[in-house]
């Protein structure tokens, strides 16, 4: 049974399920990109890294040494020595993101970058920061990107200024060869999700990737239907009167009978 909203079903982000949803949707959109993609390109799954190194105040609290420790040393042999100091490392904290690269196989080269935004891009941070600079070597590159902030909480990534409108979501495709300028999807929660044309290379025939398909499979794989908290109002809220319409939505699906679960985006 697909999502009852014809777009993208806020309740996902709500629920406290993004950390499940984010990597199915990527891999069912790599699945969807390989079923019609010319056979010169392929698409992948890449992981974004990034190191965070602790503040003064957390490297302070890593001074105590460990008890059990301090004391099996201090019954060793009498010929140990104490080393004359000590000095304490920056403990790091590697994190990491997935994302879809198409690359051409005969050059072995990221064609385009698929991105679909998490809530860490969308707050203050080092997360926020590391996703621009990526995004800034995208562009420099020439490689073209596919932007999809399926997320209706958090500050908007920079656009353009003034910053554009957004009801609720946006996709943005920058193709290289059109830069600055790129296109821009401005969508509702009652809009459906488009069908997105994916750039390849210049003079290369673009890909449709069904995007409402790749949430519909998600969602059915994932048993979201029973998982998604239907019963609790939308964390943000939904605004009036989208709030009414999503309330009568909600309340035709109860009253219809099961539908077969959507097949998956070939």
């Amino acid at each position: 049974m697909p999502s009852p909203f014809p777009g993208m079903d806020p309740y996902i982000e709500s629920s406290g399920l993004w950390p499940d949803f984010h990597p199915n949707l990527i891999v069912a959109i790599q699945a969807a990109l390989n079923a019609r993609l010319p056979p010169r390109y392929a698409a992948g799954i890449e992981l974004h890294v990034w190191i965070h190194e602790p503040d003064a105040e957390a490297r302070t609290q890593l001074r105590a040494p460990d008890v059990h420790v301090a004391d099996q040393a201090g019954r060793g042999t009498a010929t140990a020595r104490a080393a004359p100091g000590t000095i304490i490392l920056p403990i790091v904290r590697s994190e990491g993101r997935r994302f879809v690269k198409i690359v051409d196989q005969d050059g072995q080269r990221i064609v385009t970058a698929i991105e679909v935004l998490s809530p860490s891009n969308k707050a203050a941070g080092p997360d926020r920061e590391a996703y621009l600079a990526k995004r800034s070597e995208y562009l420099g590159a020439g490689v073209n990107l596919v932007e999809i902030d399926l997320l209706r909480g958090g500050t908007r990534l920079p656009l353009e200024d003034p910053p554009p409108v957004i009801p609720d979501y946006y996709i943005m495709v920058c193709r290289a060869w059109e830069l600055p300028r790129a296109g821009f999807w401005r969508l509702g929660v009652r809009d459906p999700l488009p069908d997105i044309s994916v750039p390849l290379d210049w003079g290369e025939a673009e890909v449709i990737l069904p995007l409402r398909s790749c949430v519909d499979h998600v969602y059915d794989a994932t048993r979201y239907a029973t998982r998604l908290r239907y019963e609790r109002p939308t964390t943000p809220r939904l605004r009036e009167p989208d709030a009414t319409w999503a309330r009568e939505l909600l309340a035709a699906r109860q009253a219809q009978p099961p539908s077969p679960p959507a097949t998956p985006p070939a």
